[in-house]
């Protein structure tokens, strides 16, 4: 709080209107009881101030998205390219050579028998997940649809 001197002489600034000031920004003189006349605290923030403001934290929080935006593709990219290997790992529970890679709408499809036998004895539908990765609801219809017994075979023929 300013002491009593100060308050009169800023008081008595604000009400006279025969006290002029040049701005060292852009020359223009102007009277000094047009502006706020302030003692020993920063001034109100004006909107320049507050857009500077806003600006910096919309830049922190535009920092940080990207940041968490590209870990989260390297997880993916990471669980991707480990999804092509499942089938080498040794709790796989199907030879690796029965197994083709879809990737989409499901990971894999295992042929069992295929490679060895030349005879399928079982199809069975692989998801790969690593990490905290949830199952997809594309993912749990195939599910829902291979319990069901909702699979069928097809042959379409083509007209040469």
């Amino acid at each position: 709080m300013a002491n009593s001197t100060e308050k009169v002489l800023a008081d008595f600034i604000q009400a006279e209107r025969n006290i002029y000031a040049q701005c060292p920004e852009c020359q223009v003189i102007h009277r000094l009881n047009e502006y706020k006349i302030f003692y020993g605290k920063k001034p109100p923030k004006d909107l320049l101030d507050q857009l500077r403001e806003a600006m910096e934290e919309f830049e922190e929080r535009k920092k940080k998205i990207i940041e968490q935006s590209i870990e989260k593709s390297k997880q993916v990219y990471i669980g991707k390219t480990l999804e092509h290997l499942a089938p080498t790992v040794s709790t796989w529970g199907h030879k690796p050579r029965d197994c083709r890679f879809l990737a989409e709408p499901i990971d894999f499809i295992a042929f069992d028998g295929l490679f060895e036998k030349d005879e399928v004895s079982k199809i069975t539908f692989i998801e790969a997940k690593t990490g905290n990765a949830k199952t997809s609801s594309r993912e749990k219809s195939i599910k829902n649809a291979v319990e069901k017994g909702e699979v069928y075979f097809e042959e379409f023929r083509l007209a040469t």
